[in-house]
């Protein structure tokens, strides 16, 4: 029954650039039906698109094709992505752009990478494409390793697996006053993500495209604190829901059913009884260490360890009782010793209903509160 009610809580082509003077109406359209709501990283702020935005502010818009995705270390926060990213500019970016000397292919870095040793992040061609009406193209291609400053474990073992890919403008001189350029996602971002962009054991649930502004630390030697554009690609991964629970619920309940049930035993079969709590604690003590091996070290409990730090409590509370029932009964005289044994049967029937509801309350509430 336990189990059960465990289970049933768990199972609860891109278009052409838009002008300045376009309506931001339709651009605002387009971006919120591609973009699910999640929350703003820290240290950033989320850029809302306006026409205001466009008419005050240089701007330059970014598209992204991830490829694939491949070689995630939940250890080290680390996956390999490759595909292709471009720029595309109108004529007042472009006089900024030679007015400051700026090689179109050192416009832009992709701040979570590491390892660049062995990745690849260059430009397709030696110099900008030139579009219609003076705009200009710059392509790029990428094979590198990142950094996920995102991963969530709170919810683990059915944890929601967010990996970003960010790109900001590299030359200091977009983020001053008398340029102020911004990094925007195109008006029409389809096809993020390629065919090759799952994850084994997980399912791709949403894929955002967001620009933010990132404020330096410090004034990284300028007169000024640099507040940087970037844009932020975000894939949303669900782990899948029967692993987690084949592999670590099934277990942890089938333990806990064990405990719960031994106040049923006979309360004269002390010895029997005694040993049921020790064994469980045991079983939950090389169970929650194998589960931590699977993880990185992280700050927090997931909710997976709020089950098991419940159980823990169960299965000491249960030798508890069971010491004190075996020294009731055996202090008892023997008139007093059928007395003794119904109040120790209340008291087991009582302790069963308590940590029963203990038990479902500490996920619900552990659910509830990540």
């Amino acid at each position: 029954m336990l189990a059960a009610l465990a289970m049933g809580f768990v199972l609860t082509n891109r278009g052409p650039l838009i002008p300045p003077n376009q309506s931001a109406r339709q651009h605002q359209t387009t971006e919120t039906a591609t973009k699910p709501p999640i929350e703003t990283p820290a240290g950033l702020e989320e850029v809302t698109m306006s026409a205001e935005l466009l008419e005050q502010h240089p701007f330059i818009y970014a598209g992204i094709n991830l490829e694939k995705i491949y070689e995630l270390n939940l250890h080290s926060r680390t996956f390999t992505a490759d595909g292709e990213i471009w720029l595309e500019w109108l004529p007042n970016v472009d006089k900024l752009l030679k007015a400051n000397n700026t090689d179109p292919a050192e416009l832009i870095h992709l701040t979570n990478r590491i390892e660049t040793w062995d990745s690849t992040f260059e430009p397709t061609t030696k110099t900008p494409t030139e579009l219609s009406g003076g705009r200009h193209q710059q392509s790029y291609h990428f094979s590198s390793r990142f950094y996920d400053d995102a991963v969530d474990f709170r919810r683990d073992p059915f944890d929601v697996l967010r990996l970003p890919i960010i790109v900001e403008l590299k030359p200091r001189w977009t983020s001053q006053k008398y340029a102020d350029i911004r990094l925007l996602p195109e008006p029409t971002p389809y096809g993020l993500v390629g065919a090759l962009g799952s994850l084994s054991g997980y399912e791709l649930k949403s894929v955002s495209f967001t620009p933010y502004l990132r404020q330096a630390t410090n004034q990284l030697g300028t007169w000024y604190r640099p507040t940087l554009a970037q844009v932020r690609l975000e894939l949303n991964y669900q782990s899948n829901l029967w692993p987690g629970i084949v592999n670590w619920i099934i277990p942890l309940m089938i333990i806990n059913s064990i405990v719960l049930m031994a106040p049923s035993v006979e309360g004269t079969l002390s010895d029997v009884r005694l040993a049921i709590p020790s064994t469980a604690l045991l079983t939950l003590i090389f169970l929650q260490q194998s589960y931590h091996a699977s993880l990185p070290k992280i700050p927090y409990t997931t909710f997976l360890d709020d089950l098991f730090t419940t159980s823990y409590l169960i299965s000491m509370a249960l030798f508890a009782l069971f010491t004190w029932g075996y020294n009731s009964f055996a202090a008892a005289s023997e008139a007093d010793k059928p007395k003794a044994i119904k109040m120790i049967n209340r008291a087991d029937l009582t302790f069963q209903i308590i940590s029963l509801s203990l038990l479902g309350l500490t996920g619900f509430i552990s659910w509830g509160v990540r």
